[in-house]
């Protein structure tokens, strides 16, 4: 029993030892608990997630027929555009870029009917002075933007026109529907030569209202072709069919012929009436006709810095895990009471336990400390179960710390257990998931992500915080195996540095 109770109070020592050491520095207190919450409190505060307006150069030649629809729509392609003028000459245009007087140069076709009737798409040239990829994306994407707005005014001036055709057409509907009642009266009065002159002018009608539909109502057709509803030009292409019946002279009975003729009045009475709700659609409408909306099936909107808040509470409790523990063994090296263990009843197991449980207790109490600011302080949501959010920081914080003892057990002096913490930093930056998605790094890569606490804890705190589910129990027992490795190699390798000599 006495000996059960030694071990104890053997371990607690290094406990109370470390705990008070810290304790002693206010200014490292002082610079764990408000460090970080200082650099989420800035990040949150400067983050922008609105994209900047470029200033943008248009060059058009001077006879160019785009410079009167450049200077009209100039102003008019977003927020994202800024326009800083127009001017003919590329070489003062590409002087002005290279200064960095405009963000953008765009090129714009002399001749862009020439291009089209040479089966050629005109191209708008966009030039640019950028070196970062993310900004040459957005330029990239907002060159395609830019074209397809250019494409969607072309389209809008065609649709207007075919508005314009549209109402040509109701009256030669107008003259088809004489024309099919003609029929059917002649019909019913049995004068057969009446209707079938009459199923001739209704033959030629349509015939001439087929063509005219086929380049006056092509957007509308495309609308009603992608949406599975019958077009005009096949409505109307039936029509025909059933009114060369009538010309052609049919062995059915008047009668038949006759409700065939009211059949064909009546189809094209309903062509009037949508040829009327066409003229009153907007021609934006037309143009575009689908649009997309996404919705999250989460219960909270999440901003840009809410997403990276998990990330950097997980990068900066790993961080300071590492150090700490990183820096305890080496100095106990250095300054000799190493050698005061090897004298004395402590094991190397008691040692590390001890150094474990302290760090553990000063650490979650930062984490606690941290995560409060940044819940309460920033607002930052907590979907989550707090009992998940603590047991998460647990093992994030226990892989940590053995991977920060295994670093001190390594080093030889104080700036090589420092060096060690900043490449791990620097490695989790780049592969624990804080900037990039996983699956973007290649397979083999992504072993160095998973040999880092910190990529099981973004995904585990990710999980709890923004989406409220519970921690995925194969990466909670994955970050759990990792501490106890680890540990179980720090144990072997303290005991080889505190045998007897």
């Amino acid at each position: 029993m006495r000996s059960i109770a030694q071990f104890f109070i053997r371990i607690f020592a290094f406990v109370r030892k470390e705990i008070i050491s810290i304790l002693r520095q206010p200014r490292l207190v002082f610079s764990l608990i408000l460090g970080p919450f200082i650099i989420l409190l800035l990040f949150g505060v400067g983050y922008r997630e609105t994209p900047r307006a470029l200033r943008t150069l248009f060059v058009v030649p001077e006879d160019s027929p785009m410079l009167p629809v450049v200077e009209e729509y100039a102003t008019r392609l977003g927020e994202q555009i800024s326009s800083q003028g127009i001017i003919s000459d590329p070489a003062e245009a590409d002087r002005r870029l290279r200064a960095r007087e405009v963000d953008l140069v765009v090129v714009v076709p002399p001749d862009p009917s020439a291009s089209v009737r040479a089966n050629e798409q005109a191209v708008f040239t966009l030039y640019h002075y950028e070196i970062d990829p993310y900004e040459r994306t957005y330029i990239e994407i907002l060159g395609r933007n830019y074209a397809d707005e250019i494409n969607r005014l072309v389209l809008i001036t065609a649709a207007d026109q075919g508005k314009v055709e549209a109402r040509t057409m109701q009256e030669q509907i107008g003259g088809a529907r004489q024309a099919a009642a003609a029929v059917r009266v002649a019909l019913e009065a049995g004068n057969e030569t009446d209707a079938r002159a009459a199923a001739e002018q209704l033959t030629e009608d349509l015939g001439l209202l087929a063509v005219a539909t086929g380049s006056g109502l092509a957007l509308l057709s495309g609308v009603d072709e992608a949406t599975g509803v019958e077009t005009f030009q096949t409505r109307l292409d039936n029509l025909q069919q059933l009114a060369g019946t009538l010309a052609a002279g049919s062995t059915a009975v008047a009668a038949e012929q006759a409700q065939t003729a009211a059949t064909i009045e009546a189809d094209l009475g309903e062509i009037d009436t949508l040829l009327g709700e066409y003229q009153g659609l907007e021609s934006q409408v037309l143009v575009s006709p689908f649009v997309a909306e996404t919705r999250s099936i989460s219960d909270t909107s999440l901003g840009p810095t809410d997403f990276f808040v998990p990330a950097v509470i997980a990068l900066l409790m790993q961080h300071i895990a590492i150090t700490l523990a990183g820096l305890s063994i080496v100095r106990e090296r250095q300054d000799g009471p190493i050698e005061l263990f090897r004298a004395s009843p402590v094991s190397a197991f008691q040692t590390l336990v001890g150094k474990f449980i302290s760090y553990l207790i000063l650490t979650l109490i930062l984490g606690a400390i941290l995560t409060a600011l940044v819940v309460y302080g920033l607002g930052v949501p907590m979907l989550g179960n707090w009992w998940d959010y603590a047991l998460v920081m647990v093992a994030l914080l226990c892989a940590s710390l053995s991977l920060g003892f295994f670093l001190s057990l390594s080093a030889k002096t104080d700036s090589q257990a420092i060096q060690s913490a900043m490449v791990v930093l620097l490695a989790s930056i780049f592969f624990g998931g804080f900037f990039l998605a996983l699956y973007r790094l290649w397979e083999p890569v992504q072993v160095v992500s998973w040999a880092l606490p910190v990529t099981y804890g973004i995904n585990l705190l990710q999980s709890v915080m923004l989406r409220g589910q519970a921690p995925a129990l194969l990466l909670l027992g994955g970050l759990f195996l990792y501490a106890v490795i680890f540990f179980l190699i720090d144990w072997w390798r303290l005991s080889r540095v505190m045998a007897r000599q």
